[in-house]
């Protein structure tokens, strides 16, 4: 079996109590494993804000020029822990996140495409994605930068709903302008929202940039707007796509509470979201897929999530798609994208049935049934597209994976603090960067990253023979 040479790569500046224990805890680890391994401790001495990607770059090309045949980048606080089955090892076909279950996270993610920590790439991972961007400066958004790398290469893992996705499928397409569909009040949806019932959609969102650009969190001028998908209004209840990337559900008791569960959803991806209710156990759960938003992983608010009293009753309402009337601003009103099919039924579905919509839809207890292909309730349209298309679900884009459980050495708190970057305008800048141009397709990454590193060594220190310490000015 061939022999493969692991090159750690180490970002470094001011962390020498956790270096001193990230030495030999690390090393003592991946000996315990037989990796044959070198350490790269990349440290800027330069008087530049600190850059993450480009040490993680140099570290990498140094490491490839030492004879390592693949790298770690690594983060300096990650400790593996001896019993939580970190594998070290190369990584074949695809980039490998192994730092996946973390004490600072309880040991969970720290948000679903968290691809930090600690990742595995082969010199070919490096060519083909061209490594980390060399632009983002100070704290944020350099891992994430990577993974979306790897997503347009072909090296994340997309998988997408089983069985019979949609074939011919007709579809509204909504302007977001003036695009709605009313479907008037029937005898069926008597008392729907205010006992045991379920809502599900075939929605997919496209984003409105024109009209509020992406909410950021580092963008104080942005306003957060939430577009109508499935509405009934007064107090709304339904579901929306909002600007922060994410599909929402809201729904209110009879004291006018308002309840707020959300995931996580790129815009141009069909998506099959369910909402369930037992007024019984007072638990309403958000699926996305027939999978429950799970808000440990930091893709989801909490699901299931308890109300108080009883759920709130709208009377003789019709329902509303891709519209509001209760906004009826071009901005708040109006959704933009396509809905295929819409079902609704007075009583909670089990997760089991909910996890196989894609294939059998139940019949019993259902009070609205429209499938563009077959509809079966009465709809009116308003300045609607009718179309049609071979539909195909993805599931969310994640990282190829293997559980890793890492201790997190104590550290002070750079990310989200009380809902803002602790870095301020500096990860606001590289949140922008991140959302609005790489991600949008507008940033060539074969032209910013390991193949474009500047940088000067100034020398060199040898720790052990197996650590060393590189210091560059960048």
């Amino acid at each position: 079996m061939t022999k493969h040479k692991l090159g750690v790569c180490i970002p470094y500046r001011d962390r020498e109590i956790h270096m001193h224990e990230f030495i030999p805890r690390t090393g003592k680890y991946l000996k315990s494993k037989g990796i044959d391994f070198q350490m790269y401790f990349i440290h800027q001495v330069d008087d530049k804000l600190f850059n993450r990607g480009a040490t993680k770059n140099i570290g990498a090309k140094i490491a490839l020029e030492d004879g390592c045949d693949y790298v770690c980048f690594h983060d300096i606080d990650m400790i593996p822990e001896a019993d939580g089955g970190a594998d070290y090892s190369y990584p074949g076909k695809y980039p490998r996140h192994i730092a996946t279950n973390i004490s600072q996270m309880d040991y969970g993610l720290k948000y679903h495409e968290y691809f930090g920590g600690a990742v595995l790439f082969t010199k070919k991972h490096l060519e083909n994605t061209n490594g980390y961007s060399n632009d983002y400066w100070d704290w944020g958004m350099e891992d994430d930068d990577l993974f979306w790398r790897c997503h347009l290469e072909g090296l994340t893992n997309v998988t997408y709903l089983k069985a019979e996705n949609s074939k011919d499928q007709k579809f509204a397409r909504f302007n977001g302008d003036t695009s709605k569909i009313k479907i008037p009040f029937h005898t069926k949806l008597r008392g729907l929202t205010s006992g045991d019932h379920s809502i599900s959609v075939l929605v997919r969102n496209q984003h409105q940039n024109h009209k509020t650009g992406i909410f950021l969190i580092g963008d104080a001028d942005i306003k957060y707007i939430e577009h109508p998908i499935f509405r009934i209004p007064g107090y709304d209840y339904g579901l929306s796509f909002n600007n922060s990337r994410a599909i929402s559900m809201t729904y209110w008791n009879n004291f006018n509470k308002h309840h707020y569960m959300w995931i996580k959803r790129y815009a141009d991806q069909w998506s099959w979201v369910t909402a369930t209710f037992d007024k019984y156990s007072k638990l309403s759960h958000l699926y996305l897929n027939g999978n429950e938003i799970n808000s440990k992983a930091g893709y989801g608010s909490p699901s299931p999530l308890k109300w108080e009293s009883n759920l709130k009753s709208y009377g003789l309402q019709d329902i509303y798609l891709g519209h509001t009337p209760s906004f009826p601003d071009k901005l708040h009103g109006y959704f933009k994208g396509d809905i295929a099919k819409v079902y609704a039924w007075n009583r909670c579905l089990t997760p089991g049935e909910v996890l196989s919509l894609n294939r059998v839809v139940p019949e019993g207890s259902k009070v609205l049934d429209l499938d563009f292909n077959n509809p079966k309730v009465k709809y009116e349209a308003t300045d609607v597209e009718m179309l049609k298309e071979d539909v195909v679900i993805p599931n969310s884009i994640i990282p190829h994976r293997i559980s890793g459980r890492f201790r997190c050495l104590p550290h002070k708190d750079e990310g989200l603090v009380d809902g803002k970057w602790a870095k301020g305008e500096t990860t606001a800048r590289n949140e922008k960067r991140y959302v609005t141009q790489m991600q949008q397709g507008k940033i060539n990454y074969k032209e910013d990253g390991i193949k474009q590193l500047k940088y000067e060594v100034v020398d060199e220190e040898i720790f052990t023979p197996w650590a060393k310490m590189i210091n560059i000015k960048l």
